[in-house]
């Protein structure tokens, strides 16, 4: 049997094991939760845990995000003293170069030469999105977008960016895109278009939550009936779920933003 082979069996054995701890587990048992721990630690519990959870996973978050960015920075830097030739083998720095050249590459197709401006705020957004989702498949662990609150000010921010980015571009001329084709029709346009906008925070951030929140249900549901090898499908399910979402948020999000800067209106 060789090395690989050995990896992936004792790869899905680990994924079976976590899967199957709901079929030991009674009413008196819990699963672990490594940031209500910490919130403990710090004096919170109760129904004040509940609030927090999501701001630590958040900050989790960041933070790995902070450490990841540094890491591939200083390695970066490392290389490029000695030479620039790609490395070879799966790495670090290969890996946050595939992610940044994907949203990058994204961004530019759905806003041309304007798309430079903001990659720093949509790389942002997908790495945040992202590595919050693939919390939500390592146990003991919870994800910051599992709650609306955290996408909320996702959708927010957005929305913020975009509408200073229309504004920017186009100064006063912007209350055109929200006065539609003909001046008889203004009125009734203005109030669609103004629900339409301050519907779209809503819009992200509920499709990202629903979606998490669908996945959670469905590997509980299952979970239930064939709690030993049926769950490890639905994590790789759920590994899915986290990418596609992170995806659709960054597309919706340069979309908002390429029709706010567009002059076709």
């Amino acid at each position: 049997m060789s090395k690989k082979t050995k990896f992936i069996r004792i790869f899905v054995g680990l994924i079976s094991f976590f899967s199957s701890w709901n079929l030991f587990a009674s009413d008196t048992v819990q699963f672990i939760n490594y940031y209500e721990m910490i919130l403990e630690k710090l004096g919170i519990s109760g129904h004040e845990t509940e609030q927090w959870v999501h701001v630590v996973a958040s900050i989790t978050a960041t933070i790995l995000i902070l450490i990841i960015g540094l890491v591939y920075r200083a390695r970066v830097k490392a290389m490029l003293k000695k030479d620039v030739v790609p490395q070879a083998k799966c790495s670090l720095v290969n890996m946050v170069d595939a992610f940044i050249d994907f949203v990058t590459n994204l961004v530019d197709d759905m806003l041309g030469v304007e798309g430079k401006r903001f990659w720093t705020l949509l790389v942002g957004l997908f790495l945040f999105i992202l590595i919050n989702n693939f919390m939500n498949l390592v146990p003991g662990f919870t994800p910051g977008t599992d709650t609306m609150n955290t996408n909320l000010a996702l959708g927010l921010t957005v929305f913020a960016v975009y509408n200073y980015a229309g504004i920017k571009e186009h100064k006063f001329k912007y209350i055109k895109q929200f006065l539609g084709p003909v001046w008889w029709l203004a009125p009734l346009m203005i109030c669609l278009e103004l629900m339409s906008h301050a519907l779209r925070p809503f819009s992200l951030s509920l499709r990202l939550y629903a979606n998490l929140f669908g996945d959670h249900l469905l590997v509980t549901i299952f979970s239930g009936f064939v709690p030993v090898l049926l769950p490890v499908l639905f994590l790789f399910f759920g590994l899915l779920v986290a990418c596609v979402q992170a995806f659709v948020f960054t597309v919706l999000s340069s979309v908002y933003i390429s029709m706010a800067v567009s002059h076709d209106h």
